[in-house]
């Protein structure tokens, strides 16, 4: 991204619990999910074939990803991560649980559908009072992982274990376990060419329509949209729906997008050492 990690000193309080807690996360997270009921009372399904959505960082992570046997990024990982930093944000921001003012701040009544989204949403809570650009840097540090591990808890991703070859010891991969969730690129086909309902000038307020757009857009942004497949038909309607949808989404969201260009663009300009 470019960015420093002295912008990121006013998280320290917590940076250090963060570091430590993927492990108890999933713990809870697979609790969180097997018991079948979220936090605000709504049945959940069960781990037991019954599919659960994708969300906007879910669906992210995949497009970002190829491979049969075993996934790899298309991408720097740098902007996978932003990515799916962006993503968590912006699946709060659809369910009206963070807003921008101009920092980022919780709004909603904490009702999170999965253990993802109330951590990231407890974290806000904790340490309000720091820009987008400061939480977007903050969650890419654990982003990809935290949001494997949601995928694979969902059983869409599966652990490929791998040999450590002759230095020994032990590695991971990852495989898409449900077929029918690794074509993102025909979701997003459909769409760029699918019937057009985002209409008018009036601002998106569909929580799904908003999610699939915000999908698509971070897909652009981090440059991943230039690996898919897409045909020649999807490429020329995407380019031109997306620029339009892009003045139609929530502010927020709107600053969201903007602030991944900008995260990319220093990226591609900062030195390598």
């Amino acid at each position: 991204m470019g960015l420093h990690r002295a912008e990121c000193r006013p998280l320290d309080a917590f940076r250090s619990a963060a570091s430590s807690a993927n492990r108890s996360w999933l713990v809870k997270e697979n609790d969180h999910v097997v018991k079948g009921a979220a936090r605000d009372g709504r049945t959940v399904a069960e781990l037991d074939g019954t599919r659960l959505p994708l969300r906007v960082a879910d669906r992210f992570f995949l497009a970002a990803h190829s491979g049969e046997g075993r996934i790899s990024p298309r991408i720097d990982g740098e902007l996978l991560a932003l990515g799916c930093a962006g993503g968590l944000l912006a699946e709060l921001i659809v369910e009206e649980e963070v807003a921008l003012t101009p920092d980022v701040r919780p709004s909603g009544n904490g009702r999170c559908p999965d253990f993802l989204s109330w951590t990231v949403l407890r974290e806000v809570r904790r340490e309000s009072g720091h820009d987008l650009r400061t939480w977007l840097e903050y969650l890419a540090q654990t982003a990809v992982e935290k949001v494997r591990c949601r995928l694979v808890l969902i059983d869409v991703l599966r652990e490929v274990p791998v040999s450590g070859g002759l230095r020994g010891g032990s590695a991971a991969a990852w495989r898409i376990a449900d077929e029918q969730r690794r074509n993102t690129t025909a979701e997003l086909e459909e769409l760029f060419t699918g019937t057009e309902t985002a209409t008018g000038n009036g601002v998106i307020t569909v929580p799904e329509r908003l999610a699939e757009i915000t999908f698509a857009l971070l897909v652009r942004e981090t440059g991943a949209l230039r690996h898919l497949r897409l045909s020649k038909q999807a490429q020329r309607q995407g380019a031109f729906r997306m620029n339009s949808w892009e003045s139609l989404l929530p502010g927020t969201l709107r600053s969201l997008v903007h602030e991944i260009a900008v995260a990319r663009g220093r990226s591609a300009i900062t030195p390598r050492h």
